[in-house]
């Protein structure tokens, strides 16, 4: 049976599975999720639940997981503008839901770019 959509106790966020464990199971989107929350918490650091990315370490993502859509010489400046419109508290760190803010706005320039909207 899949996962609920409910709100998971604090501390465990998996739904006691491990994401190997879930690799091939659901739809393609149910997996791109997976793909999209696994990303962050692949370069994100901090204690358990609470992890951050620095700029470091959005730089890094950005360069491993999303190269495709930051191809011109001008994405190191890119990349800073970026970081500093996603980091909504100004904190120099980028918290899940300020991720999230920024995986809508690449589906939105996907929407544009490839479904002429």
């Amino acid at each position: 049976m899949g996962q609920s959509l409910q709100p998971e106790p604090s501390g465990d966020r998996s739904g006691g599975r491990k994401p190997a464990e879930m690799e091939g199971e659901g739809s393609e989107l149910e997996r791109g999720l997976h793909a999209i929350v696994g990303s962050f918490y692949r370069y994100a650091e901090g204690s358990e639940g609470a992890k951050e990315l620095d700029q470091a370490a959005f730089q890094t993502l950005l360069s491993n997981e999303l190269s495709h859509q930051l191809t011109s010489s001008e994405d190191q400046q890119a990349a800073l503008d970026l970081f500093k419109k996603v980091d909504a508290n100004n904190d120099q760190k980028i918290s899940f839901d300020e991720y999230w803010d920024l995986i809508v706005e690449i589906c939105r320039v996907i929407r544009r770019s490839t479904y002429n909207e």
